[in-house]
C-alpha cells in the first residue's frame, strides 16, 4: 500500500493523539529520505515519490492551544506552519477547533517502488524471489552456505516475521496490526491534502482516497477485518461534515515491525559472525529506510559504528 511519509508522525503520538517532541533523528531521516526517493526516481524512470499538504485538525480546545504554542517554538520551525481559525477549512471536513499545518509531508508509492525494484534488480540477475528457508543457511569456516553458494555476510530483513528467525528471534519486537481502506465516494471532493482527524484521510488525483489506519496488538494476523472496517469508516464520518456513503475498492492490512524501546534493530549478531539484522523500523520504515541501511552498509565495509539507540549491542539475541 502506499505509505504516508508523515512530519507529523514525528510529533504527535498517531495511536494515542498525545502531543510529543520530534521523533528520534527525525531531521536527518526526513531529508535523507527524499533525496533517496528523488534519485530512485531519476534512475528508474517511475514517480513515486509525492510531497502533500498537511492538515491536523484539532479535536478539542486544549489540542488548539498547544498547537499555538508549538508553532512558536523555533525548535519546530522547520516541521509546523500556521495555524487555520476553526471554521475556515475546506467544507467537506469537521473543523470546531481550528487546524495547523505540517511542512514537508509526502507519501512513497511503494508498490510501484517495489515492483520497479523488482525489475530492475531481475534485470541485473540480483533476485532470487523464493522463500528463505533459515534451516537451510549453515555455519562454514568462510561464511555462511545457503543453496550451494556460501556468503561472507547475510542480512535479515525480514519484519514481523523476525520471531521465526532461529538467530534474532529473541529480540523484543513489538509488532501491530494496521488496516487501511481505500474508496471513492460520490459528491464529494475532499481538498488535496493529507488530512489528519480522528483518523488520516490521503485523497489522490484519480478521486478515490485512503483512510487509515488502524492499531492492534492483539490480533497478528494478516488478515482484513470487518471490525477494522468498521473503525476506519466511522473516524471518516466523524471527519467529514455530510453524511456520505464511501464505496470501499480495497481493504488492505499489516504487521508494523515496531520494538519495545521504540528503536530499530540494526548490527550483527554477537556470536554468529557474518549474520546482521536490519528490521524494527515500525510505522516509520518509509522515512527511516534510506537512512539506516546506509548506516548499517558503512558499519558492515567501514567500520563506523551504529547509533548506540539502534545497535542491538543494547539488547540479547539469546
Amino acid at each position: 500500500m502506499p505509505a504516508a511519509f508523515d512530519v507529523a508522525a514525528g510529533i504527535i503520538n498517531p495511536v494515542t493523539g498525545r502531543w510529543m517532541t520530534k521523533s528520534w533523528r527525525f531531521d536527518n531521516f526526513a531529508a535523507e529520505a527524499e533525496r533517496f526517493y528523488r534519485e530512485i526516481e531519476k534512475e528508474l524512470s517511475i514517480e513515486i515519490y509525492h510531497p502533500i499538504p498537511e492538515a491536523r485538525f484539532c479535536l478539542n480546545a486544549e489540542d488548539a492551544k498547544r498547537a499555538q504554542r508549538r508553532i512558536r517554538n523555533p525548535r519546530y520551525a522547520n516541521v509546523l506552519g500556521g495555524f487555520t481559525p476553526k471554521g475556515e477549512a475546506h467544507p467537506a471536513i469537521q473543523d470546531e477547533y481550528g487546524s495547523f499545518h505540517i511542512v514537508g509531508a509526502a507519501y512513497v508509492d511503494l508498490p510501484k517502488l517495489v515492483n520497479a525494484l523488482r525489475a530492475a534488480f531481475n534485470s541485473h540477475g540480483h533476485l532470487q524471489d523464493e522463500l528463505f528457508e533459515h534451516s537451510k543457511l549453515s555455519k562454514q569456516t568462510n561464511g555462511w552456505l545457503y543453496q550451494d553458494v556460501v556468503y561472507r555476510r547475510v542480512i535479515f530483513c525480514e519484519g514481523a516475521a523476525l520471531t521465526k528467525n532461529p538467530w534474532f528471534g529473541q529480540l523484543p519486537l513489538a509488532p501491530a496490526k494496521g488496516e487501511t481502506l481505500l474508496c471513492r465516494c460520490k459528491n464529494l471532493e475532499l481538498p488535496m491534502q493529507l488530512i489528519h482527524h480522528r483518523k488520516w484521510i490521503l485523497p489522490y488525483a484519480n478521486g478515490r482516497f485512503r483512510i487509515g489506519a488502524t492499531y492492534d496488538e492483539s490480533d497478528l494476523s494478516e488478515d482484513p477485518t470487518d471490525t477494522a472496517a468498521g473503525e476506519l469508516l466511522s473516524g471518516f464520518d466523524a471527519a467529514t461534515t455530510e453524511p456520505h456513503q464511501p464505496e470501499v475498492v480495497k481493504h488492505l492490512a499489516g504487521i508494523r515491525p515496531g520494538t519495545q524501546d521504540a528503536h530499530p534493530f540494526l548490527g550483527q549478531h554477537p556470536q554468529q559472525l557474518g549474520l546482521f539484522i536490519m528490521n524494527g523500523l515500525g510505522s516509520k520504515g518509509t522515512s527511516l529506510a534510506p537512512t539506516l541501511s546506509r548506516e548499517l552498509l558503512e558499519h558492515i565495509f567501514e567500520g563506523i559504528p551504529l547509533h548506540k539507540e539502534a545497535d542491538i549491542a543494547r539488547l540479547s539475541c539469546d
